[in-house]
């Protein structure tokens, strides 16, 4: 009997070392399964992020065209900006009186702009003969009041180039021409 529980005894580990072999190989295929799919997922996350990024970055670009484009727009209105005013250094009398003489006019100023500068060599020294633009807004008696002072105020320096009085719209535009010694500044 002795003999007979060895051999159930041997056939039992053996039992017992394949039963394990094969729980073993099972895990093992199941962790290796779990991993082929996690691996698959990955993958596939990847791939739809590697797209999510492209999309974007396209978008960016896009973006950033835009704001270039639009930083040119702005930089372009800012030089327009910049050449309605006389050089740094030149006098603001022409447009501060230009600005008082509309307001006491009863007229908004809209806009005055440099048209034109030059330089010119006469027998009473260098003169600067300068060109403006102005544009105001009101209605046509005030526009009238408004060129009577502007000539009044001028005497023989000032020089009214063109006036242009379009009542149905309240608008006056006038091109007027000045002349004077140039500042030491310039």
């Amino acid at each position: 009997m002795n003999k007979k529980n060895k051999l159930f005894s041997g056939i039992r580990v053996g039992l017992i070392i394949s039963l394990t072999a094969a729980i073993l190989n099972l895990v093992f295929l199941g962790g290796s399964s779990l991993r082929l799919k996690a691996s698959r997922q990955l993958q596939l996350t990847r791939s739809a992020l590697e797209e999510n990024i492209a999309d974007l970055e396209q978008v960016n670009q896009d973006q950033l065209d835009q704001l270039r484009a639009d930083l040119e727009e702005i930089q372009q209105e800012v030089l327009e900006l910049e050449a309605s005013f006389p050089e740094p250094g030149a006098p603001f009398d022409v447009f501060r009186r230009g600005l008082d003489l509309a307001q006491s006019s009863q007229l908004d100023l809209l806009n005055i702009s440099l048209l034109d500068s030059e330089s010119r060599e006469t027998a009473s020294g260098v003169l600067l003969f300068e060109e403006y633009g102005l544009e105001l807004n009101g209605g046509l008696v005030d526009c009238f009041t408004f060129i009577e002072k502007i000539e009044t105020a001028g005497l023989d320096s000032v020089v009214m180039q063109y006036a242009g009085i379009f009542p149905e719209d309240g608008l006056c535009s006038l091109e007027i021409k000045t002349m004077g010694y140039p500042s030491s500044l310039q």
